[in-house]
């Protein structure tokens, strides 16, 4: 006798619950970014704010540290700060049309209800690239590791599911899949990740999809429907460049910044970002894409417009780190800080933490004006830690470069670095240093900050256990991994180069998000 869809559920939050209970503290894991209690995240979906809680849903396997069939995860906070695990919202349904994955997507309050919409896939086919099988011969994908073979997607989906118990359980819709095909006569890469909003005066839902063209590049297409259900293809809302964006999209998100739409897509790579009009439902750029990440692990951002009118975007950060180790630690990914995206008066991108994030500061590490020069570094009174906020605002400098060493070892034979070139202009997060462990992605990231006359270096620094994140003059932030092997690499240093530097530094340490 299968197993019923309840059954499937409950199996899934058991296989979390009990990997959960034999987790040890693991010096590698974050403590105040959300992921999963165990197994595997990745692409956030689905952020809604609904009856006093913030609602996030990502991407998640519940049965191993690894990319695999998809279902979706669940938190909630009350405060955008303190989360806590919900039960898992969706997991596939066998023989179904979403057989093999509930994919990324959207939750929206539709005539007062929660809604999901979600791309299924009904079946996937896996063969090694050097084996060059034909389809008769080809595998069906099974529960578990298949980073090293060709994936071939078939019969993609958008679904939706419903909840009228504050989304703690969810239910399919009888209709799905709502959208059963991909448009006609059109060729297309790939057909998924739902994306909505609403025009202001207009009743009805837009929808984007995250497809590519053959033979063009890249696409979000745009749907249309007063209820979910009945869904009208209008046209792609934008093609790319594939020279400069790829020829398939993922992920497609599309803000509505108030003198700009900012079109956010991820093409298999580093995701980038378009500012540019709309109107018609078409959409028209600026200019060529921009990164919106400066770091290595960022990729599949998902955003939400608040109650209060501001823009939250959340990303998902990747491991840099071989499968086998964060497969015996049975725990991989997580997801960003919400970060707040907006314009300045002369219509440039913005990027800052969320203000809310203040919360987490659970003491004052140090606190003062640091004056530093060649062979002068200075290790700010002591301030060490694993989980902490740096903040670091230049008031005077006349040096070729300056920057911090964080979790550095007191012999110095661990850290990593963060400097900025004020000759050339390049913020630089070097990670040479930053472990023992074999194997790690240790390559620099690097960013052309340009700073106008008179503006002075403001950094901000989240270091979480192996997460990094970096936010400087509000505008870029750098996201990455780092593995320390040494249990003393906890230490800072402000140093300057070729002449000296004063700033005002702040250090907190952090608490957790699930306390």
């Amino acid at each position: 006798m299968s197993e019923s869809y309840s059954e499937i559920l409950a199996k899934a939050d058991q296989a979390v619950a009990e990997t959960a209970a034999t987790l040890a503290d693991d010096p590698q894991r974050p403590a105040y970014h959300l992921f999963t209690a165990a197994n595997w995240i990745n692409d956030p979906n689905g952020p809604c704010y609904y009856k006093g809680y913030w609602h996030m849903f990502f991407q998640h396997n519940p049965y191993i540290a690894d990319f695999g069939p998809m279902g979706w995860g669940h938190v909630r906070s009350p405060d955008l700060v303190h989360w806590e695990h919900c039960p898992i919202a969706i997991m596939p349904s066998p023989d179904s049309y979403d057989a093999a994955g509930c994919w990324s997507g959207s939750v929206v309050i539709h005539d007062g209800l929660p809604t999901m919409i979600y791309s299924g896939v009904a079946d996937m086919t896996l063969w090694s690239a050097d084996d060059d099988l034909p389809p008769s011969d080809r595998q069906r994908i099974p529960q578990g590791y298949y980073h090293e073979f060709v994936l071939e997607i078939d019969q993609e989906t958008q679904c939706i599911a419903t909840s009228e118990d504050n989304l703690q359980t969810w239910q399919k819709h009888p209709a799905n899949p709502v959208i059963p095909a991909i448009p006609e006569g059109m060729d297309l890469i790939g057909f998924r990740d739902p994306f909505l909003w609403k025009e202001e005066g207009d009743g009805r839902w837009y929808m984007l999809l995250g497809s590519g063209i053959k033979g063009q590049g890249g696409v979000a297409l745009l749907y249309r429907s007063p209820d979910m259900i009945s869904w009208e293809y209008l046209n792609p809302l934008y093609i790319g460049d594939p020279a400069e964006s790829g020829i398939n999209w993922e992920c497609p998100n599309f803000l509505d910044l108030g003198k700009k739409r900012m079109l956010v897509v991820s093409p298999h790579g580093r995701p980038v970002y378009w500012l540019g009009n709309y109107a018609n439902c078409r959409y028209t750029p600026d200019g060529p894409p921009r990164r919106l990440d400066w770091g290595d692990v960022f990729y599949a951002p998902n955003s939400l417009l608040d109650p209060n009118g501001r823009w939250l975007m959340w990303g998902w950060i990747r491991e840099a780190r071989p499968r086998d180790q964060y497969a015996a630690a049975r725990w991989a990914s997580c997801l960003t800080l919400p970060r707040e995206i907006s314009l300045d008066d002369s219509g440039h991108l913005l990027v800052k933490p969320a203000a809310e994030l203040q919360q987490l500061r659970s003491a004052t590490l140090f606190d003062d004006g640091v004056s530093v020069g060649d062979g002068n570094p200075n290790s700010l009174d002591g301030a060490t830690g694993d989980k902490l906020e740096i903040s670091l605002r230049v008031t005077s400098q006349d040096c070729e470069a300056l920057g911090i060493q964080f979790r550095r070892s007191p012999d110095g034979a661990q850290y990593t670095q963060l400097a900025y070139d004020y000759r050339s202009g390049a913020l630089r997060l070097t990670r040479d240093k930053s472990t023992d462990t074999a194997e790690v992605t240790v390559d620099p990231c690097e960013y052309a900050l340009n700073l106008g006359d008179d503006e002075a270096l403001n950094l901000t620094i989240f270091l979480d256990n192996s997460v990094i994140e970096i936010y400087a003059n509000d505008q870029l932030s750098m996201t990455s991994r780092i593995y320390p092997s040494r249990d003393d690499a906890q230490g800072l240093r402000f140093f300057a180069q070729s002449g000296t530097a004063t700033a005002q530094v702040t250090v907190w340490r952090m608490g957790s998000i699930w306390d």
